[in-house]
């Protein structure tokens, strides 16, 4: 996970978000900074609605609570410590819901999503990293967003009820 150094004036934007992730087993989490440019970018210029944007938020707290380790950024809102059992549920459920998403998106899809919400690639770095132009790239994501919403609004129950 790529960690940024967020300036005042990004904090202010709110395009930054913080994430506690353990990179070593048996040490305490460490505070990390996220931001996906990207997909502000995309937003900014109304390719995207807020919904791809949520959605996107979404899979990414996903993705770093299930797949990277971090800490489940709800678990210290609702008042208190949340039990390893919780924690534990939480972590199982995201992996769930990470796994039903590459399945119905592919690991191209995937990719592209890890790409911009985990790595903090904007859209030239993707489309550097693929040998194509940007604006295939801008038109990838905002097709991949389109179908992301769409996957989460027809997920099933049971994959939020650990959450």
């Amino acid at each position: 996970m790529r960690d940024i150094k967020p300036t005042a004036e990004r904090l202010a934007k709110g395009d930054v978000t913080e994430v506690y992730v353990q990179e070593q087993e048996k040490q305490p989490p460490e505070k990390r900074y996220r931001s996906s440019g990207a997909l502000y970018a995309l937003r900014r210029a109304g390719t995207i609605t807020d919904a791809h944007v949520a959605a996107a938020e979404l899979w990414a707290r996903d993705y770093e609570t299930g797949v990277l380790g971090a800490r489940d950024p709800e678990a210290g809102r609702k008042g208190g410590v949340a039990d390893p059992h919780t924690i534990m549920l939480a972590r199982a459920a995201a992996v769930s819901r990470c796994e039903y998403v590459r399945k119905a998106l592919g690991t191209v899809g995937e990719t592209l999503l890890r790409r911009m919400m985990i790595d903090g690639m904007s859209v030239q770095a993707i489309a550097e990293a693929g040998s194509t132009h940007k604006l295939r790239v801008s038109g990838a994501l905002e097709m991949l967003l389109d179908q992301l919403v769409e996957v989460l609004d027809l997920m099933a129950g049971q994959f939020w009820a650990a959450s």
